[in-house]
């Protein structure tokens, strides 16, 4: 089939999903067509084919097309994902209320940090900080080196461009629960992480940024704290 045509196709298969979304009685073949300016013999095809993947069901009384279970399962997972992000960035303040420092939402593709939420500060500072460490916590030492096959890149003075020793740390962080960079990132930030695992596997990071001139092992301690508590809840979501 060409690509306009096949365009075309699920271009209209989403009109009539929208269209039928809009009113729980449903359409009929002939109703569907009319509103939609779509022959019968075209629309036709696609309405079987939504009903036998379960987007849409015939009422075998009324001959009225409606939303179907897949239609609702895919909402839901929506519902479901965006009541989660609710959730980390309510907790997100919550730890920023305990440590009075920056924290940020991350995850990786390709291998580059992508930031997803921040909450600032209270006190004044405009912090960046890696969230990497957390990230590439499971990652070995052949994957890490299949990520960056051009090797690692020094962001600082203090960035790791060793791979065994970042192989090393993330073992660490695999058996404490926690990441830990000094301006390996940003000159002046030192940074706390977790990972956050969805069915065991990595697929965000949590951290807490401290100007060098706020941090001390009882603020350390207590972003530990924070963040450990934000994980376990995150996870049992």
């Amino acid at each position: 089939m060409p690509s306009g045509d096949a365009h075309r196709s699920l271009a209209r298969a989403l009109d009539i999903l929208e269209l039928c979304s809009l009113n729980g009685s449903g359409y009929t073949l002939t109703q569907l067509s009319q509103h939609l300016g779509i022959a019968k013999g075209s629309i036709s095809p696609l309405l079987h084919t939504l009903r036998d993947r379960g987007y849409l069901t015939l009422d075998d009384q009324d001959h009225h097309y409606r939303i179907g279970r897949m239609a609702f399962r895919i909402g839901n997972t929506y519902l479901d994902e965006a009541s989660a992000l609710r959730e980390i960035y309510r907790l997100m303040h919550d730890i920023v209320s305990v440590c009075h420092e920056t924290c940020h939402l991350g995850s990786l593709k390709n291998g580059d940090v992508y930031y997803l939420k921040k909450v600032e500060s209270p006190l004044y500072s405009h912090t960046v900080t890696g969230v990497g460490k957390a990230l590439l916590a499971d990652y070995q030492l052949p994957q890490l080196k299949a990520l960056y096959y051009d090797g690692l890149y020094p962001l600082t003075e203090h960035t790791i461009t060793d791979f065994r020793l970042l192989a090393d740390q993330l073992a660490e962080i695999r058996a404490s629960g926690f990441a830990y960079e000094c301006e390996e990132s940003t000159r002046g930030i030192r940074c706390i992480g977790v990972p956050l695992r969805k069915n065991g596997k990595v697929v965000a990071a949590l951290s807490v940024a401290f100007p060098l001139e706020r941090y001390s092992d009882a603020a350390a301690a207590s972003a530990r704290q924070a963040l450990d508590e934000a994980r376990r809840q995150i996870e049992r979501m």
